[in-house]
């Protein structure tokens, strides 16, 4: 039985979430997303919304104190969306986020959406991203060819970044996040274990600031190509600070590894997630 991955993520959340004025350029490329399936899409929005930060930012949720983050209309989910970091960054205004798959299915393909308004809740723009997930599983798509599906599974933590934000929009001109997320529930896949592993990870301080060194493992019983990583620091409670990144321009067999160094990020926080990705050969 032959298998192939299809990679659409982007363009699927594009239309999903019509109207969307910016769009990452790190989405969810080879293993983090690209699977499309016939089970349908899902969106919602739970968790922290209509919060606003607190003091100490080392122990806070949400970050900048007073920022309100609230639900988009419509619908309920998988996920609850547990912390957000907005900061001003080189380039201008960067946002971190962490959702938690909180449902008794995995969600595949999953992408958030944001829109930023001022302190007259007027839109400043409307961003998304694809979510960094762990877990891979095999699909089979009704002509009997199969897919890799990258997915949530239920309790996984998942994170995004979004950096494409207009560069004259800064943290003291928001008002409120508004947000809402998309997925797909395939149905009849299989977990693929282990499939990407990353092991052996050190935080090395430099001129620079931080970065993340380790082992990325295929698992896989096919080879893949570009391997990447991203590590976002977290604080205490687990709300990320920045995106540390790695590109690789090499195959790894099955089994094989491959030697990571990221670039440095400027806030190391206390703790780290780690996410893999690959493209896959047909």
């Amino acid at each position: 039985m032959p298998t192939r991955v299809l990679f659409v993520a982007v363009a699927l959340f594009a239309a999903a979430c019509s109207g969307a004025a910016g769009q990452s350029d790190a989405g969810a490329p080879g293993g983090r997303g690209g699977a499309v399936g016939v089970a349908g899409a899902a969106g919602g929005a739970s968790g922290i919304a209509g919060a606003s930060g607190a003091a100490g930012a080392d122990g806070a949720l949400i970050d900048p104190p007073g920022l309100d983050v609230e639900l988009e209309q419509g619908g309920a989910g998988l996920f609850d969306l547990t912390a957000l970091t907005l900061r001003d960054g080189p380039d201008g205004l960067e946002l971190y986020a962490s959702l938690t798959n909180v449902g008794d299915l995995p969600a595949c393909d999953a992408a958030l959406k944001v829109t930023i308004n001022d302190k007259n809740n007027q839109p400043l723009g409307m961003f998304i991203n694809g979510l960094d997930t762990s877990h891979l599983y095999l699909y089979t798509l009704p002509d009997g060819s199969q897919t890799i599906a990258a997915c949530a599974s239920p309790g996984d933590v998942t994170m995004t970044n979004i950096f494409t934000m207009a560069p004259d929009i800064a943290v003291a001109d928001v008002g409120s996040v508004v947000y809402y997320y998309v997925y797909f529930v395939l149905d009849g896949i299989t977990l693929i274990d282990p499939g990407f592993t990353v092991t052996g990870v050190q935080a090395v301080t430099g001129t620079d600031g931080t970065s993340y060194t380790g082992t990325f493992t295929n698992g896989l019983t096919m080879t893949v190509n570009s391997p990447s990583i991203r590590v976002f620091p977290v604080n205490r409670v687990g709300r990320p600070l920045a995106v540390a990144g790695a590109n690789g321009s090499v195959q790894i067999p099955p089994g094989g590894t491959w030697t990571f160094q990221t670039d440095s990020v400027d806030m190391p926080g206390v703790d780290y997630a780690v996410f893999p990705a690959a493209s896959f050969s047909n």
